[in-house]
């Protein structure tokens, strides 16, 4: 049987304006997106971007999401075509990209104005790793990217001593986002927690809060990137879930008791580990209903429900395995369709 020839593909058949057409793997299309956005900005100013103190948020980005299609190369067959300045497969070097500013005190991708000091190592380590769902965030980094481009959305200096579900930063030149906050408990004396963190390289770690806001007070040229009254950012975005959660202790004074809450990520996955957590009284808990959030700030939303169902609102403390005392919140004295109407109210 005669072979079968690719004329669309076949190199000897191109003019020397084509090029090889590579197949669009999701992994791939989004990098194309990414080299093209790097390539505008070196259309524009003549030089690659480059992450150094004094430079522009967007430059700043630019040379992060740079720095991660160098590390990446190897797994972006069909990327080279559209390198039209050699800046990815021409590169000299890579970079680790576990490398981490946020999870070791080494050496990292980015300069840093001052030496960090050494400090003890915490007792649970963070991991870096691929967001599952990352296609779900994207359009709000795109979104924060365009609104501060168009200077609508300004950057402000990191000066806070926590940070919020639905908070955006640029630290280290690089987009952070918390989108959901676990286990909040108190540490060395001040307010912490347990925090998903989704990076605009598509990937997401589970840091302390106080790990967070020390990365963030570290680098001079942090930035914090409000969300409320964001307008626009979130149009048709799916940003998260409402649940309504049934918990499963044989304590009688829990008995009757509904949780209700926000998460930007999955239910599942936020319960998973419920009789570990103080927020769930460190029991299991049961999903009486999810309701899926688009167009809407899951904070807002959050903190909207809560002042609909304030009237049932019951303040639970619940003593950890280790006989230390937490304050439990979101728990509400009401019926699931009680309940219902008040997030149909939140969401009208």
């Amino acid at each position: 049987m005669p072979e079968t020839i690719d004329y669309l593909n076949d190199e000897l058949l191109l003019t020397p304006d084509e090029k090889p057409r590579a197949a669009r793997t999701p992994l791939l299309a989004l990098a194309v997106e990414v080299i093209e956005r790097i390539n505008a900005f070196v259309d524009e100013t003549g030089a690659e971007p480059i992450s150094q103190p004094g430079r522009s948020v967007r430059e700043r980005m630019l040379a992060n999401e740079l720095s991660g299609l160098r590390s990446s190369k190897a797994n972006l067959d069909g990327l080279a075509s559209y390198d039209n300045h050699n800046l990815v497969f021409g590169a000299a070097g890579t970079a680790d990209p576990l490398d981490d500013p946020l999870l070791s005190d080494g050496l990292d991708i980015f300069d840093v104005r001052d030496e960090l000091k050494p400090m003890a190592r915490p007792d649970f380590v963070a991991d870096r790793r691929p967001c599952p769902d990352f296609d779900r965030f994207e359009p709000l980094f795109e979104g924060i990217r365009k609104s501060v481009e168009e200077g609508t959305r300004k950057p402000q200096p990191f000066r806070q001593e926590r940070v919020e579900l639905g908070e955006f930063f640029v630290l280290k030149g690089q987009l952070v986002h918390v989108v959901d906050f676990r286990d909040e408990h108190r540490r060395n004396g001040k307010p912490d927690a347990r925090l998903r963190v989704i990076f605009d390289n598509g990937t997401e770690s589970n840091l302390l809060m106080s790990s967070l806001v020390r990365r963030l007070y570290e680098d001079k040229d942090a930035r914090r990137i409000g969300v409320t009254n964001v307008g626009p950012l979130f149009e048709g975005a799916r940003t998260g879930f409402v649940y309504i959660l049934r918990s499963l202790s044989e304590k009688p004074e829990v008995e009757g008791l509904l949780k209700v809450g926000t998460t930007s990520g999955v239910v599942e996955d936020r319960i998973a580990h419920a009789e570990t957590q103080s927020t769930y009284l460190f029991a299991p808990v049961a999903i009486v209903e999810t309701y899926e959030l688009v167009g809407h700030s899951a904070k807002e939303v959050e903190q909207h429900i809560h002042r609909l169902l304030r009237p049932f609102h019951v303040a639970l403390r619940v003593t950890g395995p280790d006989g230390r005392t937490f304050s439990s919140t979101e728990w509400f004295k009401a019926t699931p369709d009680l309940v219902e109407k008040a997030i149909n109210q939140a969401l009208a």
